[in-house]
């Protein structure tokens, strides 16, 4: 399970508002002063997410906790922003490519162009299954109450 600390910023009956920092991979590397990803994750650095989590246990407003969620649900979610687009822009340029440029003799211009919106295509259908997805109940419980925050 993936874990990470919260702040509970809001208890409403079982239903708990909780604050979490969205935490870049860059922050840990050591090459992150050179790295040009480094400068861009600074620059975002300092963001929050707030979630809804529905618990049992009884907590209050500036409590720190313990949250956690499936490494599965984590990699689903990648796997569909980064491979709907990107298959849709390959089967639409290859299709593009041996139906109007090899066989009918189109310029080739028209078949990167239609890849390019194959891409947008695919990113928007990307967009729409998350959020699909999004309207289920994901699976992030809290597992403990920390006393302070790392």
């Amino acid at each position: 399970m993936l874990e990470q600390q919260a702040l509970v910023t809001s208890v409403n009956g079982q239903q708990v508002e909780v604050e979490v920092a969205v935490n870049s991979s860059c922050s840990g590397c050591s090459n992150q002063e050179s790295c040009g990803v480094g400068t861009v994750a600074k620059a975002f650095s300092g963001k929050t997410q707030k979630l809804r989590i529905n618990t049992l246990m009884i907590l209050q407003p500036g409590q720190w906790v313990t949250i956690a969620t499936v490494e599965g649900d984590v990699l689903k979610i990648a796997a569909i922003t980064y491979f709907f687009p990107l298959f849709f822009l390959f089967i639409v340029g290859l299709s593009a490519q041996s139906l109007l440029v090899e066989q009918a003799g189109w310029p080739q211009w028209i078949a990167i162009i239609l890849a390019g919106i194959g891409g947008y295509c695919g990113h928007r259908a990307a967009r729409h299954y998350l959020q699909v997805m999004d309207r289920q109940q994901p699976h992030i419980e809290i597992i403990s109450v920390v006393s302070c925050p790392k």
